[in-house]
């Protein structure tokens, strides 16, 4: 194809508008057998801050839908200040008219098939496009659990020309550009991505299986084999659709969010949860020959004005030189309160290791040693991150303990979680011990919070309200509670998590968030004193009057004079206030709440007010998770292994209120697995019987004993609490199980019932 075949080019000064688009138990069976927050918005999983459902492997398509439903009301369009924040009018204009000049001729076959490509999507229904794909993979189910996400023949075909284009823009230079620009200059590819990307972490299970269309990564990474599918190695992504029709832009406020929008939010996700300490994920959106820029944090999304690829090529080719050449990683969404580790750090590990600045006015720095211990999935949440660190001395070595360090996004709304840890009265080993914790600056000594307007470089009145990025470190180190060694380790440190959070409720502390995260099992039970401990405070409810303490590090000044030795060390100044802000009534993680809270959700009821008795069925639902997930992971057979899958998604895989308060009534995820022969062989009776009386109780209808297949979990030893529960009161019996006192008294007696058997066969044997 000839170059007149191609509509005239033309190359602006830099542009920073755009033209925007208008029962019960089943019988143990014989033999052994495994069967063949925007108020608008309904309440979802994200809203209150996932722990481990949508990380579980469901389809597309509900992965969407959960996300679109997160999207309300949170999402700015046509915002010119994105291209100010990538500072594209910052690009050499020398490099943008080169680039254009050379691309008109060296690019004209690819952009005249893009151009044609997109006059015949354009005729099209766009709702036609997005079945597409499936129709043509011949995938009628948009709930197969073995799908990535899905391209249509169409969206491939535009690739090729793209990475062209994309390739030459990213090589485009000055013909005399000196070193030092040389040496200033990143080297990021945008490369299709073919694999699906996977976290770099395994603290849950599984992992959404989505392939973004094209992925921006650095040029020295490009062909390793184990970098081809880390979420962690990319700084970007891209997302195609073929037609001019398919943008992001709503016909009219109040719309649903557009499925080209709803896919790059659930790629932002993913970015944000398995990328390191990112703050913030940068893409655009292509669709036919116009395209956008898109920028999502923990407060929502901006998405840019729409601009032509080819009548605004300068616009183009200024978004695309400055994410592949010019933008620093913290300009593309890093914290800046944290950089990589020096080479003699990283070589010694298997994941990358970063420094993060002091906490507060505490001057410790500190080193992250491995992978993460958990990351949230969700987009609008706290965005937690929790990580392995130790003391990163200023001669660069690695000094002191194990210790926890937990990032995550605060409302301006609430208060400090590590105010909360400082107002607690006296300690007990069953909470996790408080060392530091404060708000992050972007670099020390800064008087500024690391805000989501800050990285929207807006500026904070005192009455705006804003996300904060706070951080603590604990000094108590412990593992995840799924990964139990024996059910005595199991039982007793959800004992030490209880025994404290009942330490918390008598200080008039509320935890509401007690969750499979948030409960750990102690690395050394025996110096700490408890075999499990509970932890993050973020959520947690205080009495309005409540004092509210916080500590800073005071260090004393020689200025002035000498000082005595005792005198020239750091000190303390504690600083305390009345009255406390913390934000919604109910909030926590939803796939462990208690029924009545999900009910209330639900019926959009406002006026009911957790209590510890809803705290205290948390526990439940954390020990019934930490039982299967382990069943999960111990499963040698493939099948086998995937039919506990399915149950343990049917029970925790929840993405919606409605979903998550059905598996509950019914418990029928729980019912199936009772009835199977791997059930008996890898969960002891005593346990066997403590889950079944309170999955019972939790029962819209209690079933009689005499029922088929309870006889085994019934024939419980006289004089135990257990047996004392009266089976014909479900208020009574609730009221008495889900107490600090009922739910203690039962874990023990099955701490203790699984000792005896214990020892009788040990001296049988």
């Amino acid at each position: 194809m000839s170059k007149k075949n191609v509509p005239a080019i033309h190359v602006q000064q830099p542009s920073i508008s755009g033209n925007p688009a208008g029962g019960t138990s089943p019988p143990r069976p014989p033999t052994k057998q495994v069967p063949a927050t925007s108020p608008r918005a309904a309440a979802t999983v994200g809203m209150v801050d996932n722990l481990a459902a949508s990380r579980v492997n469901y389809g597309t398509s509900v992965s969407h839908a959960t996300v679109q439903a997160e999207l309300a009301e949170r999402v700015e369009f046509n915002d010119r200040s994105i291209f100010e924040q990538l500072e594209i009018d910052k690009v050499d204009p020398r490099i943008v008219q080169e680039c254009s000049n050379t691309l008109q001729m060296k690019s004209a076959n690819d952009i005249a098939r893009l151009i044609q490509l997109a006059r015949a999507a354009d005729e099209v229904d766009p709702k036609e496009l997005e079945h597409e794909a499936i129709a043509e993979q011949g995938h009628p189910d948009p709930k197969d659990l073995a799908l990535p996400d899905r391209k249509s023949r169409r969206e491939r075909e535009m690739y090729n020309p793209l990475e062209r284009i994309f390739c030459h823009i990213q090589a485009a230079s000055l013909p005399n550009a000196s070193e030092k620009e040389s040496e200033r200059a990143f080297n990021r590819v945008f490369r299709q991505q073919a694999a699906a990307l996977t976290p770099d972490q395994d603290h849950t299970l599984g992992f959404p299986r989505f392939i973004p269309d094209f992925t921006l990564i650095r040029t020295p990474n490009w062909g390793k084999k184990e970098v081809r599918t880390r979420w962690r190695d990319r700084d970007g992504f891209i997302e195609i659709k073929s037609s001019t029709h398919q943008h992001p832009y709503p016909a009219k406020e109040g719309d649903p969010a557009r499925p080209i929008l709803t896919q790059t939010a659930n790629y932002a996700r993913l970015h944000l949860s398995a990328r390191p300490f990112c703050a913030f994920s940068v893409s655009i959106m292509i669709f036919g020959n116009d395209f956008c820029v898109c920028i999502f944090d923990r407060a929502g999304g901006r998405i840019s004005p729409k601009f032509n690829m080819w009548t605004d090529l300068d616009t183009f080719i200024r978004v695309i030189w400055s994410m592949t050449r010019r933008l620093t990683d913290v300009q593309l969404g890093r914290d800046p309160s944290v950089s990589p580790a020096p080479p003699d750090l990283q070589a010694s590990r298997d994941h990358p290791a970063w420094i993060i600045d002091p906490v507060g006015s505490d001057p410790r720095r500190w080193c992250t040693v491995g992978a993460p211990i958990w990351s949230s999935l969700s987009l609008f949440g706290r965005g937690t991150f929790v990580w392995y660190v130790r003391e990163f001395s200023p001669t660069g070595e690695l000094s002191g303990p194990v210790m926890i360090l937990k990032s995550a996004w605060r409302s301006s709304q609430r208060d400090p979680e590590s105010s909360i840890y400082q107002t607690v009265r006296g300690s007990h080993p069953g909470l996790a011990k408080f060392v530091v914790g404060a708000d992050v600056v972007p670099f020390p000594g800064s008087l500024e919070k690391v805000t989501t307007h800050y990285l929207r470089q807006r500026p904070l009145k005192s009455d705006d309200k804003t996300k904060i990025l706070h951080r603590v470190v604990i000094g108590t180190v412990g593992k995840p509670i799924w990964m139990y060694d024996t059910e005595e380790q199991l039982i007793d440190g959800l004992i030490s998590a209880l025994e404290a959070h009942k330490f918390l409720w008598d200080q008039k502390i509320l935890h509401r968030d007690i969750s499979a995260g948030n409960i750990l099992l102690s690395d050394h039970p025996e110096e700490v004193g408890a075999a499990g401990f509970i932890t993050d405070l973020d959520l947690a409810w205080m009495e309005p009057d409540a004092e509210l303490k916080s500590t800073e590090t005071v260090h004393a000044t020689s200025e002035y004079g000498r000082y005595p030795q005792r005198l020239r060390g750091a000190m303390t100044r504690t600083h305390i206030r009345f009255g406390t802000q913390r934000g919604d009534v109910i909030t926590g993680t939803m796939q462990f709440m208690s029924r009545r809270l999900l009910r209330s959700i639900e019926m959009k009821d406002t006026s009911v007010v957790p209590t510890e008795v809803d705290d205290v069925e948390s526990f439940f639902w954390v020990l019934l998770y930490a039982v299967l997930r382990k069943m999960v992971a111990q499963s040698r057979s493939g099948t086998e292994k995937k039919q506990l899958m399915d149950q343990f998604r049917n029970g925790f895989g929840g993405t919606s209120v409605t979903n998550i308060l059905g598996s509950r009534i019914t418990a029928g995820f729980y019912d199936v697995v009772a009835g199977w022969e791997v059930y008996f062989q890898a969960v002891s009776y005593p346990l066997r019987r403590l889950l079944y009386m309170y999955r019972l109780l939790l029962s819209s209808a209690i079933p009689s004993p005499e029922r088929p297949g309870s006889s085994d979990v019934f024939n419980t030893p006289k004089g135990t609490f257990l047996d004392s529960i009266p089976r014909d009161s479900w208020k009574q019996s609730h009221d008495r199980l889900f107490s600090h006192e009922g739910m203690m008294r039962v874990l023990k007696e099955t701490l203790q019932h699984i000792q005896s058997l214990q020892e009788r066969e040990e001296q049988g044997s």
